[in-house]
């Protein structure tokens, strides 16, 4: 089992307080090297895109900064967004955050270690976000993996979504959303699960007014507006040596924008 650790740098101090999170234990260890004070590190303007629903207690966050470059800042703790007086990340907000580059194994190209957030500094108007998707959208899901990359944004046609039930008690949520869709190339991209704290959140909401046909109203919703995909790869195969694009895909933010 990995447990993370988490990188202070004092505004004020050259030095660095490295707290390491273990079974039942914290060791705080400081570290000698002469370090550049926070005030003096450059911050990363990252656009929010994507808030999965936490997993063993931390979140996936990714977006895309001020040079038009998909991040993703690792070991963002659930317990540190619910503690933070102001929002960290939210989607379409502009959160500056301060980054380091990630060490942990099997690194993806966006992966970066998470530092600090100053949170949420501007959240996108209706129209800045329908900018901000058409002028980031990528051709198709071929086109963002075989990149290089392990997250990208595609506006499919949506086939079907539907919800499944978590059978195995390993699972964390009793709950699954899957997508079914076709992208721009034309190729159907079968039962991708959807990761996407938000979308949870309207599914329910519409479940609870419509049981039984919330499924047909949503992908009828999906299908009205223009509909775009963030999505993204697992950090790893989980032993799997055949997967075509070398780990799981996967819909980390699910973003609609009212049709004109």
């Amino acid at each position: 089992m990995e447990y993370g650790s988490r990188t202070l740098l004092f505004p004020d101090h050259e030095q660095v307080v490295r707290i390491e999170s273990m079974p039942e234990t914290t060791r705080i260890t400081r570290l000698a090297a002469a370090l550049a004070p926070l005030r003096d590190v450059p911050t990363a303007k990252l656009t929010v895109l994507a808030v999965a629903r936490p997993e063993r207690g931390k979140v996936c966050v990714a977006g895309i900064d001020e040079h038009s470059a998909w991040l993703r800042p690792q070991y963002v703790y659930e317990s540190e967004l619910l503690a933070a007086e102001h929002p960290l990340f939210k989607l379409f907000g502009v959160s500056a955050v301060y980054l380091d580059t990630w060490r942990g194994r099997r690194a993806r190209k966006e992966d970066r270690f998470f530092v600090y957030s100053r949170g949420v500094e501007h959240q996108l108007s209706a129209e800045e976000q329908r900018a901000f998707l058409e002028q980031h959208v990528d051709v198709s899901v071929d086109a963002v993996f075989t990149s290089g990359r392990s997250l990208g944004l595609i506006k499919p046609r949506i086939l079907l979504v539907y919800e499944e039930r978590g059978r195995r008690a390993a699972k964390e949520h009793a709950q699954y959303i899957r997508f079914t869709f076709k992208d721009s190339s034309g190729r159907v991209q079968r039962r991708w699960p959807c990761r996407c704290a938000d979308f949870y959140e309207r599914w329910n909401a519409l479940k609870a007014q419509h049981r039984w046909t919330c499924g047909w109203r949503m992908r009828r919703y999906l299908k009205k507006n223009e509909t775009y995909l963030a999505i993204g790869l697992t950090y790893t195969d989980y032993g799997r040596s055949k997967l075509e694009y070398g780990a799981y895909p996967l819909i980390v933010g699910v973003h609609v924008v009212p049709g004109l």
